[in-house]
């Protein structure tokens, strides 16, 4: 007979993620005047998918002839909740969630070969982006991002993301923001780049981004 998980330890990882999300709400008011949200008309999902187009054209993932219509768009996004934020009017950066459902295979698991485990119980977070114009605080854009991203799949329940990310250096940053990331297998050009696929259990990362994001979000 298979053993339960102690109820102590369900409640110590409810603690934990409580903990996070206290967490991303303070990130999210420590980042003001930058307005976080979610793309709600199809004119916003349009800038959503340019703003990616910009992106990737900077980075060189893909080719202008590669997204004759000047936006970068694929099936998925139909399915998505597309994560947006804004400084006043211009948007400044986006990403994507895909929650599971039915027998859907997500992006990362088809462009990987993988099954990500637990089945239904992990989202898809990915097309992560920020414009040029705030490359020199790119980091402290993206780390609000994932706290709007957080909130919004700990709302349907979640807790654990798969993601597919673009070098060893991009892992390293995550786990210097104090992310447990596991590397679920070898890299793959995806997305005009070579990435690795990732997954994020944040429960198990809270004691270490409390630690090191409290004293410097506290003040919000």
């Amino acid at each position: 007979m298979q053993a339960e998980m102690p109820v102590t330890l369900l409640d110590e990882r409810e603690t934990a993620l409580v903990a996070i999300d206290q967490l991303a709400k303070q990130a999210i008011a420590w980042a003001a005047p930058i307005r976080l949200g979610v793309a709600q008309t199809e004119a916003e999902r349009q800038a959503v998918y340019r703003l990616r187009y910009e992106v990737v054209i900077q980075h060189g993932w893909m080719r202008p002839e590669d997204m004759p219509e000047g936006i970068e768009h694929d099936s998925f996004d139909d399915l998505a909740v597309h994560v947006s934020g804004y400084d006043g009017e211009t948007l400044i950066t986006a990403a994507r969630i895909i929650f599971p459902q039915n027998d859907l295979i997500l992006p990362t698991e088809g462009a990987f070969d993988l099954q990500v485990e637990p089945r239904g119980q992990v989202v898809d977070a990915g097309r992560f982006v920020v414009a040029k114009k705030y490359s020199g605080i790119e980091h402290r854009i993206l780390g609000v991002l994932l706290a709007q991203t957080w909130l919004i799949v700990r709302a349907q329940g979640y807790s654990r993301v798969c993601a597919a990310f673009a070098s060893k250096a991009m892992i390293r940053v995550y786990r210097q923001m104090g992310f447990r990331v596991t590397v679920l297998g070898p890299a793959r050009f995806y997305w005009g780049t070579v990435r690795y696929p990732i997954l994020f259990d944040v429960a198990d990362s809270s004691q270490t981004l409390v630690q090191r994001w409290s004293s410097v979000i506290g003040a919000a």
